[in-house]
């Protein structure tokens, strides 16, 4: 295991115990989840090493690379992830030309695909070797495992992308910078990640699936993107309401707490959740981060 000394994102060596929260999906360990005293983010501490992490993805719930359709679970992910593409879609051309985009953590690849049916250049970065495979076999994408983020030329994207990744990166600051400097001048930079500020968070406590320990290094509050985005010389431009996320999430936390996915409790809190956050504290937002 890997002890932090510093935070993360501020570098303070400051921090505190917040929350022991367990690996429900493999290990069945509990970690730490400390406070930063100074800029409040939170982070799993300590934390796997490099060559440890990759047993902690060892689970059905980890749905994204597996584009698993089997079970009343899996049919309906794969039906509610075809709308979610087309809204994600929706909100990027609300607020930027089509051009070229980038997608780090492109998984298997739908996201990618339905941006260049709708007239995008695509590119993307997957670490898994099985869904960056599948990508390019099953789309014809291009897509580079993270060694070769090189390949691809500073000032060339218009838009980056990471859906639910930030929270995974081991190095924070190092990565997102390398992003930012991809992105030409008036780009932006789109970060999906759940809120451990939203109700449901608060409702389930230690059992909120989005904790994710020990796989989310990081649970980022909205004053914590806004540092980041300052450290990279970017400016907060939007916040949005992931809304699929909250019932999800619900309903592997009503699993995690109850033994069993209670569909209907799930289905009321994952409401809950939306109608009290709205677009500012919901269980998932997506920030949406302009390069002047």
């Amino acid at each position: 295991m890997v002890l932090l000394k510093n935070c993360p994102l501020c570098g303070s060596e400051k921090h505190t115990k917040f929350l022991n929260v367990k690996d429900f999906s493999t290990s069945k360990e509990v970690f730490s989840v400390v406070s930063c005293e100074d800029c409040k983010l939170l982070f799993t501490n300590p934390r796997p090493e490099k060559d440890e992490i990759g047993a902690y993805y060892n689970t059905l719930n980890y749905i994204s690379h597996t584009n698993q359709k089997a079970g009343l679970f899996g049919l309906l992910y794969q039906n509610i992830r075809k709308r979610a593409l087309a809204k994600k879609l929706h909100w990027i051309e609300a607020r930027s030309p089509k051009g070229r985009l980038l997608d780090y953590g492109s998984g298997t690849g739908e996201f990618l695909n339905h941006c260049q049916s709708n007239g995008w250049h695509v590119k993307g970065v997957e670490l898994a070797d099985g869904p960056r495979e599948n990508s390019i076999k099953d789309y014809g994408l291009t897509v580079y495992s993270p060694g070769e983020l090189n390949r691809i030329e500073d000032g060339s994207v218009d838009v980056v992308t990471m859906w639910h990744v930030l929270e995974h990166v081991e190095d924070l600051l190092g990565l997102s910078t390398q992003l930012t400097n991809k992105i030409v001048s008036g780009g932006r930079l789109v970060l999906a990640l759940p809120n451990p500020e939203s109700w449901d968070a608060k409702h389930y406590k230690e059992y909120w699936a989005a904790w994710d320990v020990p796989i989310h290094f990081y649970h980022f509050k909205k004053k914590n993107i806004e540092l980041l985005a300052e450290k990279l010389g970017l400016v907060l431009e939007d916040t949005i309401n992931l809304p699929y996320d909250s019932y999800y999430i619900s309903l592997l936390s009503e699993e995690y707490k109850y033994g069993r996915k209670r569909w209907f409790n799930a289905s009321i809190n994952g409401f809950k959740s939306n109608l009290k956050g709205k677009d500012a504290n919901a269980s998932s937002l997506a920030y949406v981060l302009r390069k002047n």
